[in-house]
């Protein structure tokens, strides 16, 4: 907000990010905690850093990537790029996607997003002075019901997780 941008814009910005991430994950087949921690990185990067000054789309790619390889399940940079800019593509209404053999057309040239994905992973990294590694409340929730001996009830585990 100090830059100018007004709260609702930068809530926005938020949710569209983590939606991107998400979308991303499922497309690049992560698990789910992987996209978690991407969403993570994202959220806890622009709590100091300002949407005005750092290209969102930029950061989630970085925060995907590096989630990624944090939760040892990583991609390749060129895979990453793709999906988000097909994601991009989607969200304006025109996208072009190959369904011959499940690969992404190369639809952007990768080497210049590359250099910025890594570079804002750095970015990332140092922000955060490296503390990349999360407790996600999830395990605790299912011993909870376990305690409780409700974990058969799968409706209260599905709401609960």
């Amino acid at each position: 907000m100090q830059d100018g941008l007004a709260y609702e814009v930068e809530v926005d910005l938020r949710i569209i990010g983590c939606e991107m991430i998400q979308t991303a994950g499922i497309l690049l087949k992560l698990p789910q905690v992987a996209m978690a921690t991407g969403q993570m990185l994202f959220q806890r990067f622009y709590y100091s850093k300002s949407f005005v000054k750092h290209n969102m789309e930029v950061v989630a790619m970085a925060c995907m990537n590096l989630a990624s390889k944090i939760e040892e399940c990583p991609r390749r940079i060129r895979d990453t790029i793709n999906v988000f800019h097909h994601i991009k593509q989607l969200r304006s209404g025109n996208s072009k996607w190959s369904g011959n053999d499940d690969t992404w057309l190369f639809l952007c040239d990768t080497v210049d997003y590359s250099f910025y994905v890594i570079k804002a992973e750095r970015r990332v990294l140092k922000e955060l002075g490296f503390c990349v590694h999360f407790k996600y409340p999830h395990k605790m929730i299912v011993m909870y019901l376990q305690v409780l001996e409700c974990e058969r009830n799968q409706k209260l585990v599905q709401c609960a997780c």
